[in-house]
C-alpha cells in the first residue's frame, strides 16, 4: 500500500510540473458542465470577477472602473496600469467582451446575479461629465453599467441604501451613486432585472438556477454585509460594530461595509470580500477590523482574493492564519498594492504548513523593488487576468494566468492541480 501510495503522488507531481508548462500562448479549454470557474478580469482600472457555477448559472462580482488621470494626479507618485488590453475600449466594455469569450456553450450572454460589493468606483465605476450617455438616455456608461448595457443582468444585489445613514441623501451629489440608481430603476422597469440588498448569513439568494439538482454540494453563503456578520448558525447574525463607532463627523469609509461571501462546492471553498478591512485606530482613519470576526465563521478556504487589494489595512495575521488558503488573488492596480507587510505575511507558512501561491493581476517593477526579491520571488505571476478552474465535484482545482494585453483570451502559465484540503 504504501508503495502504491509514492507511486500515486509521483504521478501527480509528474502531472503537477507538466500542467504549469503545457498551453502557454493556447486558447483557453471551455469551461464544462460540472466546473466552477473563477474569473478575475484585468482591466487596470479595477475590480471584476465572473464565476461560472457548476451547472452554468452566472454570476459577476464587481466591475470597476475609474479616472485613471485624475487618480496619478491627486496621488503622486503612486502609478495605476495602462489600460488593458488596451485603451480602444472603455473597461466595462472590455469585461463584457471577456465574458461573452468564456460564457457556457449554447447560453446567450447573460449575468444571472450581479453583486456589487461597496460603492466606490474601482467596483463599480466612475461617472464624469464626459462620460457617454446610454443608447435609452436613462444613465451613463461606466464600469457596471457599460457592462450591463451591454450583457442583460437579470439579479442585482449591493449592500442597500440605508446604511450608516440615507444614502440617497448622504449621496445626493455623488453622480456614480445617482447613475447607478438611474440604472438598476431603468433595468428593472424595462427589461426585468430584479433588485435586493444583500442579507447576510443567506444561503437563498445566489442558488443554482439551471439544474440544482445535479449538484447539491455546491453553495454561496453571504457572510457580512455592512456591520452585520454571518453568526455561523443558520442565518443568524451578529452586528460587529455600532453606527457611532463608524462615523466620524458625519461621515464614514466604504470599505469596511463591504459585502463577503463563501463558495462551497464539494470539499472546494472560496471567500470573496471587496475591500472588507482588517485594521482600526489612528494610523487606519474609517477603517474597522471586519476580518478577525468574520474569519471566525468562514474557517479554512481553499482560495480566495485578497480584501482591499492587498493593501496594508486588510489581510490581517488572524484572517491569513485562520483562512490558511493554498491560492491567493491579489486584484492590484495600484504601485502601493499589496503593502510591503502584507506580501510578508503572504510568504510565510500558513498555519497548516503550507505556501499560499499568490496570483497578482497587475505588480508595477517599482513594486517589486520596494517589496525586495526574496519577498517578490514567491509570486507566481505578477500580471494577467487569473483564471480558478474547480473539476466537477470540487475535488481539486488549477489556477490559469491569461494574457491580458490579447483581447482574444490566452493561456500563458497553468499551475496545479491542486488538491483541496479536504482531500489531502
Amino acid at each position: 500500500m504504501k508503495k502504491l501510495v509514492l507511486v500515486l503522488l509521483s504521478v501527480f507531481w509528474m502531472i503537477e510540473g507538466y500542467a504549469q508548462q503545457k498551453a502557454i500562448n493556447e486558447h483557453l479549454p471551455a469551461w464544462q458542465d460540472g466546473q466552477l470557474d473563477i474569473h478575475f478580469i484585468n482591466t487596470g482600472r479595477g475590480n471584476s470577477s465572473f464565476l461560472v457555477f457548476p451547472d452554468g448559472t452566472t454570476m459577476l462580482i464587481d466591475a470597476g472602473d475609474m479616472n485613471a488621470n485624475e487618480f496619478e494626479s491627486t496621488n503622486a507618485p503612486l502609478k495605476i496600469p495602462p489600460a488593458l488590453p488596451d485603451s480602444s475600449l472603455r473597461p466595462g466594455q472590455w469585461i463584457a467582451a471577456y465574458i461573452k469569450q468564456v460564457m457556457p456553450a449554447g447560453r446567450q450572454p447573460a449575468i444571472d446575479y450581479a453583486l456589487i460589493t461597496h460603492f466606490h468606483g474601482d467596483h463599480y465605476g466612475n461617472i464624469e461629465k464626459n462620460s457617454p450617455k446610454a443608447a435609452n438616455g436613462a444613465y451613463q456608461l461606466s464600469g457596471l453599467t457599460d457592462m450591463g448595457d451591454v450583457i442583460p443582468i437579470k439579479n442585482m444585489l449591493d449592500r442597500g441604501r440605508t446604511y450608516p445613514v440615507d444614502l440617497l441623501t448622504y449621496y445626493r451629489d455623488n453622480a456614480t451613486f445617482n447613475n447607478y440608481l438611474a440604472f438598476v430603476k431603468y433595468q428593472s422597469a424595462k427589461k426585468g432585472m430584479k433588485y435586493a440588498a444583500l442579507k447576510p448569513g443567506s444561503k437563498s439568494q445566489f442558488v443554482l438556477l439551471i439544474h440544482p439538482e445535479l449538484y447539491p454540494g455546491f453553495q454561496v453563503r453571504n457572510i457580512k454585509s455592512n456591520a452585520d456578520i454571518w453568526s455561523g448558525k443558520g442565518e443568524g447574525t451578529n452586528l460587529c460594530f455600532t453606527t457611532g463607532q463608524l462615523l466620524e463627523n458625519g461621515k464614514f469609509n466604504e470599505n469596511p461595509l463591504s459585502n463577503a461571501i463563501k463558495i462551497s462546492y464539494g470539499p472546494f471553498t472560496y471567500y470573496a470580500g471587496g475591500d472588507n478591512t482588517g485594521y482600526e485606530g489612528s494610523n487606519y482613519p474609517g477603517r474597522r477590523d471586519m476580518e478577525t470576526p468574520m474569519a471566525k465563521v468562514i474557517g479554512r478556504v481553499d482560495a480566495l482574493t485578497l480584501n482591499h487589494h492587498g493593501n496594508r489595512d486588510a489581510s490581517n495575521d488572524a484572517f491569513l492564519r485562520t483562512l490558511a488558503p493554498k491560492v491567493a488573488v491579489e486584484q492590484s492596480w495600484c504601485s502601493d498594492q499589496p503593502g510591503q507587510e502584507v506580501a510578508f505575511r503572504l510568504m510565510e507558512k500558513t498555519a497548516t504548513g503550507d505556501n499560499t501561491d499568490v496570483f497578482d493581476t497587475y505588480m508595477q517593477p517599482e513594486t517589486k523593488t520596494y517589496l525586495g526579491f526574496w519577498i517578490a520571488k514567491g509570486f507566481k505571476s505578477f500580471e494577467g487576468h487569473v483564471l480558478i478552474r474547480v473539476s466537477k465535484g470540487g475535488e481539486n482545482y488549477s489556477v490559469f494566468v491569461l494574457d491580458d494585453k490579447s483581447p482574444v483570451i490566452k493561456v500563458k502559465q497553468v499551475f496545479g492541480p491542486y488538491l483541496t484540503h479536504q482531500k489531502e
